[in-house]
């Protein structure tokens, strides 16, 4: 019987001691009141848990299953609001500044993330040192000038390579290795003479230290971020036509390294997602068509995919969806009026102050311009204000939107605001999206 008490109490003892948990210190406090947990896995963030902050001081217990790798704390939804560290099976406490937690950041309990933030720092401002001098050559005449900057870069990019060796040597199978070996960047032995070469080197050289193999990297975000930055922040044209051709390139060079089609199918997601955020239908239906169509069935996501597409059917560039309505008696519909070069669908309310000034100035804009025709859909619980004032819009076509927001061509534009203006080309392709009267005036008049 002793013996057995004895088990139990070692089996407690040992369940109390294996629980981790994350617990930190917001300074100051300020008012923030919520904590969220999330791990980070592949393009993915995924939920954990939430607490509450109190007196600015927060602690989580982490799952009795919790898998090592990266993980988010997040205390606002915007500007940063968060902080990642590392989690290998071991209690994490920290304290930090919420309004710029990456630089001010103090893990006390934890030696692997102190080692990791602090590589993260001090990688940062070698990183810049060496950037900075390289820019600065371009510039130069002087050829004193260009030697005292080529000797600097050089003793620094030495120094720098030191650096990161040091730190990967101090990680030595740490959790923390996979990501340190991973950040390290490609700088040129000697400082490179022009800019274009410059510019070609970074995208050469960008995945050099990055295993696209490495499970520890594919249960992160780190991928994902790498794959972002490469196609949308290197791959950069002013000229829309060449934009989308590099965007191509890019995609295309990131999906060959990548051999392990679960992460592919996560990072095209995380593509198709970025693409629809700049409404860019044409990346969306190529990599969707090139990359994402070709991946096995169970790894295709519809619900998914059919939200993205949700986010760009109001795109400029693709058709509007249909308007119908009653005009004595007959069915229009948008599609099928042929009275203009250009169509302004203009969405508005009777009860909205600031459409009762703008709907005026409009139409005195539009009424002896026949080039274009306006098409006002009006939100509304009634026709009796609506009858009013269409009188003064008779060379409009004025349509009556009951039922206001639930009205299923409001949902079907995603009406969240009135007014709302479409701007149409004469086959009701979207060619602009105003937000105000006057950006309505000077699409048309510029």
């Amino acid at each position: 019987m002793l013996k057995k008490i004895l088990f139990v109490i070692v089996l407690i003892s040992f369940t109390v001691q294996s629980q981790t948990y994350v617990k930190g210190t917001l300074s100051p406090a300020q008012n923030y009141s919520w904590m969220v947990l999330y791990q980070l896995k592949g393009a993915k963030q995924l939920y954990i848990k939430n607490v509450t902050i109190e007196n600015g001081e927060f602690s989580i217990d982490f799952p009795e299953n919790a898998s090592k790798g990266m993980y988010r704390l997040m205390y606002k939804q915007q500007n940063g609001g968060f902080i990642d560290f590392i989690y290998n099976n071991e209690n994490v406490t920290l304290k930090f500044n919420p309004e710029n937690p990456t630089e001010t950041v103090e893990f006390i309990s934890s030696e692997e993330n102190t080692i990791y933030y602090n590589y993260l720092l001090e990688s940062a401002s070698k990183q810049q040192q060496l950037d900075s001098l390289q820019l600065a050559f371009f510039s130069l005449e002087d050829k004193a000038d260009k030697d005292i900057t080529s000797n600097l870069y050089k003793n620094y990019r030495t120094s720098f390579n030191d650096f990161q060796t040091e730190y990967e040597q101090k990680t030595n199978e740490k959790l923390a290795n996979h990501f340190i070996k991973s950040s390290n960047k490609y700088y040129s032995p000697s400082i490179i003479k022009t800019p274009q070469e410059y510019l070609n080197s970074i995208k050469q050289h960008f995945f050099d230290f990055i295993n696209f193999k490495d499970e520890e990297l594919m249960n992160s975000i780190f991928l994902s971020e790498k794959v972002t930055e490469y196609v949308f922040y290197l791959n950069r044209s002013d000229d829309f036509e060449v934009q989308n051709v590099l965007y191509k390139n890019a995609v295309d060079e990131v999906l060959k390294k990548i051999q392990n089609v679960n992460l592919q199918s996560e990072l095209l997601i995380t593509l198709l997602n970025n693409f629809a955020q700049i409404e860019n239908t044409i990346l969306i239906d190529f990599v969707l068509e090139n990359f994402y169509d070709k991946l096995p069935e169970e790894l295709k996501n519809k619900t998914l995919i059919n939200e993205i597409k949700g986010k760009v059917k109001l795109a400029i560039g693709k058709f509007a969806p249909e308007i119908t309505w009653q005009e004595n008696g007959i069915t229009k519909k948008l599609s099928e009026l042929d009275i203009a070069e250009n169509y302004i669908v203009v969405f508005w309310s009777t009860g909205c102050s600031h459409c009762l000034h703008e709907i005026p100035l409009l139409y005195e804009f539009t009424k002896d311009k026949p080039t274009i025709h306006v098409v006002a859909f009006a939100l509304e619980n009634d026709d009796i204000e609506f009858n009013k004032l269409t009188l003064n819009f008779t060379k409009w076509t004025n349509i009556l939107g009951l039922n206001k927001w639930q009205n299923a061509i409001v949902k079907d534009y995603q009406i969240t605001g009135t007014p709302t203006y479409f701007v149409l080309d004469k086959t009701k392709r979207i060619i602009a999206k105003p937000n105000l009267i006057e950006d309505v005036k000077a699409f048309f008049e510029h």
